[in-house]
């Protein structure tokens, strides 16, 4: 889970830059802390509702799948001996392994997370450690390879239990919210990130004029499809650039389109086998090849819009070979002015 987001939707810029170390990690004022705990768990509720979580098997690994929670709910614990997060969730998302292929699933679970922050300069690091993992479900929708599920059935191998590992695995990371006070950005990590690092990236954004939206690595199996959302566009006068970069098969297809399309897709995509066709012409149209690196704007309307990532014969221009092999994908989205 790792992006970057301007807003406004907690912490103002002026107040985050007037708190101190010193304020902050005193145990009286037990305002301020309740209202930093609060906008960290907001932030894991937009990204888990409005963008999706992705799902990576640690630091540096690509993402193999990703959550929408449908649900998203936190308890505050805010006493002098016990500082926590208690989360609820429910949604369903998609996975890839090797062992099942792509799994389409439904999950619903909670979790606790012990609370914490440090400040760096002018960024401001919250710590959501995890405190315990439990009551998570696990509902396969989907084992997408006939092959996967004969060979499940000869194995002994439980689909339902290979799924649940990897999200109680991603759970049990942990996350940060960095929270930027320069320009008012958060960049959200998976995992506890160390005071002054950064999670990591592939496209090093040293100044920019534009928002970073979202910035990573993804690797798309053949027959299979990534959704990326959480592109907002508040206004009418907003314009998408997009940097991609592909690696281990020759092409693959990109889109853009409103997130209500993508939504609709997304709902066929963890149930049924195969991508899922567009059901209109989408805002972008376009295709990266290997070693090609590509750089595309587009003018985009107010809305919320994703980003889709195909290496299907369901849509698009580029159906996979046989035999071919996943197609790795760096990409950067940002907004910025027309």
């Amino acid at each position: 889970m790792s992006q970057g987001c301007g807003n406004g939707e907690a912490l103002g810029v002026s107040a985050m830059s007037v708190v101190s170390a010193g304020v902050t990690n005193d145990p009286s004022n037990k305002s301020l802390r309740f209202d930093l705990l609060t906008y960290g768990i907001d932030r894991f509720c937009v990204e888990m509702m409005r963008r999706g979580a992705p799902l990576e098997l640690g630091d540096h690994e690509p993402v193999i799948g990703r959550f929408f929670a449908d649900g998203c709910s936190a308890q505050v614990i805010s006493n002098s001996d016990r500082q926590s997060v208690v989360v609820r969730f429910s949604g369903k998302g998609y996975a890839w392994t090797n062992l099942t292929g792509r799994l389409g699933f439904g999950s619903a679970g909670l979790v606790e997370y012990a609370a914490d922050f440090q400040l760096h300069e002018d960024d401001m690091y919250i710590y959501f450690r995890p405190r315990s993992v439990g009551q998570t479900t696990f509902d396969v929708l989907v084992i997408e390879s006939d092959l996967a599920r004969a060979g499940l059935g000869v194995s002994g191998v439980d689909a339902s239990a290979v799924g649940k590992d990897i999200v109680d695995r991603q759970l049990g990371r942990g996350f940060t919210v960095i929270r930027h006070s320069e320009r008012g950005e958060v960049e959200y990590g998976a995992g506890i990130i160390p005071v002054g690092q950064r999670p990591f990236r592939p496209y090093q954004v040293v100044r920019s004029e534009k928002l970073t939206v979202d910035n990573d690595r993804t690797e798309v199996h053949p027959g299979q499809q990534d959704y990326i959302c959480g592109v907002a566009v508040a206004d009418d006068d907003a314009r998408l650039t997009l940097n991609l970069a592909l690696d281990g098969a020759p092409v693959a297809d990109v889109f853009v389109l409103p997130e209500s399309d993508a939504r609709g897709m997304r709902e066929a995509y963890v149930t049924r086998a195969g991508g899922v066709p567009l059901p209109r012409a989408p805002l972008l149209d376009a295709e990266v090849r290997a070693n090609q690196p590509l750089e595309l704007a587009l003018d985009i309307p107010p809305g919320n819009h994703c980003l889709l990532l195909d290496h299907s014969a369901n849509a698009g221009r580029s159906p996979p070979a046989s035999g071919q092999q996943a197609a790795k994908i760096d990409y950067l989205l940002q907004l910025g002015e027309r």
